[in-house]
């Protein structure tokens, strides 16, 4: 999809979604959420909007997912990212990007 239509199609954006659903789906939170976070900056930077629902969709998987991450290292690695990202797309939840912002101080503690 990405050679015929381009990375940034919705063709392209679609088949990474999928793999993003298969890898939370088989258990691995960090590549799920690394995968979310790839498609948001994707629609991001092809043009779309903060507030748009595809836009905010995957910032709020990404999210769900960095929750998951069992591995302080990488959530704190997925975490500034994230927040970067919340930063630009705070969502329709309230207190989103102050959550990440709280639990990435938390993972600072953990070794």
């Amino acid at each position: 999809a990405a050679l015929a239509h381009g990375p940034a199609s919705e063709e392209a954006l679609h088949w990474t979604e999928v793999r993003a659903d298969l890898a939370m789906l088989a258990g691995d939170a960090a590549r799920s959420c690394r995968t979310w976070l790839a498609v948001a900056s994707a629609r991001l930077t092809a043009g779309q909007p903060a507030d748009a629902p595809a836009v905010e969709t995957a910032v709020d998987r990404a999210h769900h997912q960095w929750g998951r991450i069992g591995d302080p290292a990488r959530a704190r690695e997925l975490g500034a990212v994230l927040a970067e990202l919340r930063g630009r797309v705070p969502g329709r939840r309230e207190g989103a990007l102050d959550h990440v912002r709280r639990q990435l101080r938390q993972l600072q503690t953990q070794g």
